[in-house]
């Protein structure tokens, strides 16, 4: 069976050795030779051997191994061994969470062969891969105030918190936006809060865009004009409830190869977490992830 890299963040709030060990022996039970690959303060390590790499971890954590990967990350398959605050793109592809399910799953998978497994155009903000999501506005500011000793602690709802925190003092600022559409149009507006969703799911078990895949070649850019508390509050439900968001006229929602910003956008919010690093547009990277699923 396949050489495998197991990626995984020792100092993750989720994070869980039994469960490593786990999942690592169900994985050897399948065949596969595995090499634990712990990340550190630098990012995703890698073997730059193996044939598969798993990353057992949350959409962060796929995305510094996508960005350890470089070039090499349209060659190299991937798999995801959910863990993590969040998981969409895992949630979306129906990977097991528990290990011996995964592990029988992805052996599986892996005899089937390339011409089965999902692949997903990989697009960027500048130099950064996005494997599912990305906003600015009221979402990538409370993003930014998340306290990482809470988020160890309650996980996900460490988001919660901030946001609430976020609504004494509540962010306007208008961007303006510019790109290219999915059918070659070119298009330009203002908006005051972003989403680009290319995972079809968005903060958890969410769809925002009904159009947002993986395998899509193209972003969803969800947009909110005038971003006021109400606005949000009322995308947020909305989303929950499972309601068409641009039909009720809550936002707006474009299909889109290229979105680029009149300035540099920060704070953002890329797969989950926070970048202090500003870019000015998203993109497609010219390579494909492949997922083995």
């Amino acid at each position: 069976m396949a050489a495998l890299d197991l990626v995984y963040n020792p100092v993750s709030g989720s994070f869980s050795q039994s469960h490593l060990d786990a999942l690592i022996g169900e994985l050897e039970g399948q065949g596969f030779v595995v090499t634990p690959m712990p990340t550190t303060a630098e990012g995703a390590q890698l073997s730059g051997s193996a044939e598969l790499i798993c990353v057992h971890g949350g959409d962060g954590t796929l995305r510094d191994t996508v960005q350890a990967l470089g070039e090499r990350a349209g060659e190299t398959s991937l798999c995801v061994a959910p863990s993590g605050t969040i998981n969409l793109v895992a949630r979306e592809l129906g990977y097991a969470r528990k290990p011996a399910a995964f592990a029988a799953d992805l052996r599986a998978a892996w005899e089937r062969g390339r011409d089965t497994w999902v692949q997903s155009p990989l697009y960027r903000l500048g130099e950064m891969p996005i494997v599912s999501c990305l906003s600015i506005g009221p979402d990538s500011h409370a993003v930014a105030r998340v306290d990482g000793k809470l988020k160890q602690r309650i996980g996900r709802y460490a988001y919660v918190v901030a946001l609430a925190q976020q609504m004494r003092d509540w962010p306007r600022d208008t961007m303006t936006i510019r790109g290219e559409l999915a059918n070659g149009e070119p298009f330009e507006y203002e908006a005051e809060a972003a989403i680009v969703s290319h995972a079809a799911l968005y903060a958890g078990p969410f769809k925002v865009s009904p159009e947002a895949a993986l395998a899509a070649d193209s972003v969803e850019l969800i947009t909110l004009k005038r971003s006021t508390r109400m606005g949000t509050i009322a995308l947020s439900l909305a989303v929950m409830l499972r309601l068409p968001v641009a039909k009720l006229g809550i936002a707006e929602i474009r299909s889109c190869r290229r979105i680029e910003f009149d300035r540099c956008v920060t704070p953002v919010q890329v797969d989950g977490d926070h970048m202090p690093d500003c870019a000015y547009a998203i993109g497609p990277s010219g390579m494909t992830l492949s997922y083995v699923v």
